[in-house]
């Protein structure tokens, strides 16, 4: 990978939670990098430190009682954890644009959809009301919204759940950010909304060149957009590396589990639908009680001595491709 080529490094990132007298990491030494242009899926069960680390990025920890001790996010070749939270805010919107997985919380029920898209472009680019309210109205356009000078009229109440992500899509660009953050954006959609809002990031991908990081459970929606992958479990980074190398050839054991908990399309084929598909035994550590070792290794059915005793750090498999078990790289080829 061509370091001129990457827009964005997360290096051994931290994020520490304090709750009274107790003191734990949430996210622990995370590293991953995003080209320009790429987007990234970044993936794993709900607990699992995805959307704290994508706070992290842009310092939005959401609470007091949450830090970064240590690490390193490098912008552009701008460092984020350096920054003063004057500048860092001027980052926010400008540089880097973020979409939540639940839009009716995070719209204003009291502000109309047009006035929140224009506020950040007033904020940022110090346009008048009336510029800034007609830009909002071609970014409602450019998101797909239809009638977008009448909608923008509108509130987040008026809307349906695939408006008002869109309505917070096109907010988040509307200071043409390089780096677009997408949290969950399809989880409370139907199917077919779903197809409509991941067609539409990429296509704004395309047009923008935009780099998006892509956080979902779903490994369907990482096959269909993504162009890589990192997968987090309990906090931490556990595989990188390629979409389709990833998907095909896994070198940890929870990749390996999470792609065969997907639904397969041939067992209907085979008779086997009314069957009950696979699941990883057991529950994902919560934070403040995570296992010695490896996090995994209480549900692994290859886990080995050492893997309670030591925590396996991200070594190169192949071309681009890191994971972190030292038990599969001795059986592997």
């Amino acid at each position: 990978m061509s370091p001129g080529n990457t827009l964005l490094r997360v290096e051994d990132l931290s994020v520490r939670a304090r709750l009274g007298s107790r003191v734990f990491n949430i996210v622990e030494q995370a590293s991953f990098s995003l080209r320009r242009g790429e987007v990234l899926g970044l993936v794993g069960e709900s607990g699992s430190g995805k959307s704290v680390t994508c706070r992290a990025i842009l310092r939005l920890l959401p609470g007091a009682n949450l830090s970064i001790p240590e690490g390193r996010i490098l912008f552009d070749g701008r460092d984020f954890t350096a920054m003063s939270e004057a500048d860092i805010r001027a980052e926010r919107g400008a540089s880097v644009g973020m979409i939540f997985q639940n839009p009716a919380s995070h719209l204003d029920p009291v502000m109309s959809i047009g006035d929140q898209v224009a506020e950040s472009i007033v904020l940022h680019r110090g346009v008048s009301r009336a510029e800034a309210w007609g830009q909002a109205i071609d970014l409602l356009r450019q998101v797909g919204i239809p009638d977008p000078a009448r909608r923008a009229r509108g509130y987040a109440h008026e809307f349906s759940g695939g408006m008002r992500q869109r309505a917070m899509i096109a907010a988040a660009l509307a200071c043409d950010p390089q780096l677009l953050i997408a949290d969950e954006p399809t989880t409370a959609l139907d199917v077919t909304v779903q197809a409509q809002i991941l067609r539409l990031l990429l296509d704004l991908r395309d047009k923008r060149g935009l780099s998006i990081i892509l956080v979902t459970h779903d490994l369907g929606v990482v096959a269909q957009a993504c162009d890589s992958i990192a997968v987090m479990y309990g906090g931490r980074i556990v595989e990188t590396g390629p979409k389709r190398d990833v998907l095909k050839a896994p070198f940890h054991p929870y990749t390996a589990r999470l792609i065969a908990c997907q639904p397969n399309h041939s067992l209907a084929a085979q008779g086997a639908g009314s069957g009950l598909l696979p699941s990883i035994p057991g529950q994902p550590p919560s934070a403040g009680d995570m296992p010695p070792g490896c996090r995994f290794h209480p549900r692994c059915d290859l886990a080995q001595a050492r893997c309670r005793e030591s925590m396996p750090e991200l070594v190169t498999r192949a071309p681009h491709h890191l994971a972190a078990c030292p038990v599969t790289a001795e059986v592997q080829p």
